[in-house]
């Protein structure tokens, strides 16, 4: 695994950030964790990787987005996400804790590669972390982190 994972977690609960940032940790997953709480400000935060001066590391290798964001909803952002040509090539997980079938067809739409329901009690989201890091971290080739030229 490489120790340089970049995970992007926009979440707007502050009590549910700091969970998934505990099941990383005791997960032994070595990561740089960068943690948006506004859809508009993830948005501004992905935007600036377009300068060419932005350190590639600052690119995540993985999105985890909550769909119930101040700002933007997730929904908005993770179309804004999929719609640009730099950055439709990082995969977003939506992570959230709606159970209504329209969001999971929206987010499908919208381009998602996965729909997580949040679970309740944090040995579940310690597994969560686990099978997210065996799929995202060990199994998929991710993308190259240069900037190609657009």
């Amino acid at each position: 695994m490489p120790p340089n994972f970049h995970i992007l977690l926009i979440e707007d609960s502050r009590a549910d950030a700091k969970i998934i940032e505990r099941a990383l940790f005791e997960g032994r997953i070595e990561h740089q964790l960068t943690v948006i709480q506004d859809g508009r400000h993830a948005l501004e935060y992905l935007t600036r990787l377009r300068n060419p001066d932005t350190p590639v590391d600052l690119t995540p290798d993985l999105i985890l987005l909550d769909l119930n964001l101040p700002g933007i909803d997730g929904c908005q952002v993770l179309t804004q996400i999929k719609s640009d040509p730099l950055l439709r090539i990082i995969p977003v997980v939506v992570l959230t804790t709606s159970r209504r079938d329209e969001d999971v067809l929206l987010t499908y739409q919208a381009g998602a590669n996965s729909y997580i329901q949040k679970p309740a009690e944090f040995p579940r989201y310690r597994d969560l972390v686990a099978i997210l890091r065996q799929y995202w971290i060990d199994t998929v080739v991710p993308p190259p982190k240069h900037r190609p030229a657009l």
